[in-house]
């Protein structure tokens, strides 16, 4: 919106002295960083900056790196652990098994109200539609939704229309729903904050949930990093009426 004004002439820029860049993690979710970038080349008159975010991964820093000058670092309330009343596991399984296993899970298991992470808009796009055919009422929570599409999932979400939201890291800060059991994520994070906000979204206000992650043998490795975080191993779930040893699904023929 505001480099729409910027092009019509309706705002300048070039008396601002300072900029405050708030959430930068959840704008880099949204796709939004190029644009940031774009506004901040006409604050020519910009003295100070401050960024604000939950966490601070590697492209988050680089940014800050470039926008900031001898900052000062604050850092306030770090939080290291799911809150208590939220039961977490770990379900090993082959990468490509996964879509399987979740889908799995969401049929056998009572799931009321479930919030699903993936890594990519593209895997949240996919998997919504799969989910979707399984009779689930489905809603979506991407960088590739526009603003209205976003809050018709948020506010779906909320009322209970849908009863579960496929999602990236979008969600994982900010959406404030108390009725989530079921927090899913389809990946393993690489950044271990990450995965306490994801668990975050259930358990609100003093209520229990349901925490999951799908782990597959090449992400042990990250799934250690957050156990160290949040200090505990989490347990290995097996599920003894699920296939694991089917085999990666060929392309048909063209």
């Amino acid at each position: 919106r505001l480099l729409d004004l910027m092009q019509q002439g309706a705002a300048r820029l070039d008396r601002v002295a300072a900029l405050v860049l708030d959430e930068a993690d959840r704008m880099l979710d949204m796709g939004f960083l190029p644009d940031v970038k774009r506004i901040v080349a006409r604050l020519t008159a910009r003295q100070q900056t401050f960024l604000f975010s939950a966490t601070l991964p590697p492209v988050i820093a680089g940014l800050a790196n470039d926008l900031l000058r001898k900052p000062a670092t604050v850092e306030i309330g770090r939080r290291s652990a799911a809150a208590v009343g939220i039961t977490q596991a770990a379900y090993p399984v082959p990468q490509h098994l996964k879509t399987a296993l979740l889908r799995h899970l969401l049929r056998a298991t009572d799931m009321p109200s479930v919030l699903v992470f993936t890594r990519t808009k593209h895997e949240a796009k996919k998997l919504a539609k799969l989910v979707a055919a399984d009779g689930f009422a489905v809603g979506e929570l991407h960088s590739n939704r526009s603003p209205a599409q976003r809050t018709k999932a948020m506010d779906g979400f909320r009322r209970g229309d849908f009863q579960v939201l496929v999602a990236t890291n979008i969600a994982a800060r900010g959406l404030d729903v108390d009725h989530v059991t079921h927090v899913v994520s389809t990946d393993v994070p690489d950044v271990p904050e990450d995965y306490v906000h994801r668990v975050g979204r259930t358990g609100r206000a003093g209520a229990t949930g349901d925490a999951f992650i799908l782990v597959s043998p090449a992400e042990e490795a990250s799934l250690g990093r957050i156990e160290r975080q949040v200090g505990q191993r989490l347990p290995r779930v097996t599920l003894p009426d699920f296939d694991y040893r089917q085999l990666p699904q060929r392309p048909a023929p063209a």
